[in-house]
């Protein structure tokens, strides 16, 4: 998606929430000349992923809190050996490959807040990968949704949103002006999200594309 789409836009911000370590944030930051948001709320990681981002701190501002529904502190739940499993939501723990048995008190901001604060007003790109936390965000930025209209919304969509009791139809349903595209390994395909066989709780990942945006592509 960013080689073959992102790339080929002229695209200047991005918001990657749920950054983990980086690597997202890095290849946005190689294959574009985009500048980068990213949250990441666990301390440890947040460091790991400042010292990887080095040579990018130009065009890279990296945020150690998490990102939801509204300002707050939030107990997150994770392991230290699969930090990419944390999560601010217990229901996951339903997941029978999550074991999250530490906690740690942790700064939350809603992403329309965040905007607000900064003056942010025109945004390309809002990847979330929240691990089950998703709808939380959503709900943290109806405000940027509906008025700043980001370009591309991308989210990972998994068994998560079964314990959350969420659907594609669910997030589609708040982004009325926008396409559903599933990413495959070799490009990306329009999808209904109204459809039963896009509602199944197996690892994808989906990106919702502004519809002046989605009538231009070739895909």
């Amino acid at each position: 998606f960013i080689k073959n789409y992102l790339a080929n836009d002229e695209i200047k911000l991005c918001i990657d929430i749920g950054a983990n370590k980086g690597s997202y944030t890095q290849m946005l930051l190689e294959e574009t000349a985009a500048n980068v948001i990213a949250f990441e709320p666990l301390p440890f990681i947040y460091s790991q992923m400042e010292h990887s981002l080095t040579e990018f701190k130009d065009r890279c501002t990296l945020i150690n809190m998490g990102v939801g529904a509204k300002s707050e502190t939030l107990k997150i739940h994770y392991n230290e050996e699969r930090s990419e499993h944390a999560s601010f939501s217990e229901d996951v723990k339903n997941i029978d490959y999550v074991v999250n048995s530490n906690s740690l008190d942790i700064m939350v901001i809603s992403l329309d807040e965040y905007c607000e604060l900064n003056k942010v007003t025109d945004i390309d790109l809002v990847k979330i990968d929240t691990e089950g936390f998703e709808k939380e965000v959503f709900l943290g930025a109806v405000k940027t949704f509906n008025e700043i209209q980001p370009k591309f919304i991308q989210i990972e969509y998994n068994w998560h949103q079964m314990f959350r009791q969420t659907s594609l139809f669910y997030f589609s349903d708040k982004l009325p002006n926008y396409d559903v595209y599933q990413l495959t390994y070799d490009g990306m395909s329009k999808v209904d999200a109204k459809h039963p066989h896009y509602n199944i709780y197996i690892f994808s990942n989906f990106v919702f594309i502004r519809k002046d945006i989605s009538a231009e592509l070739h895909v």
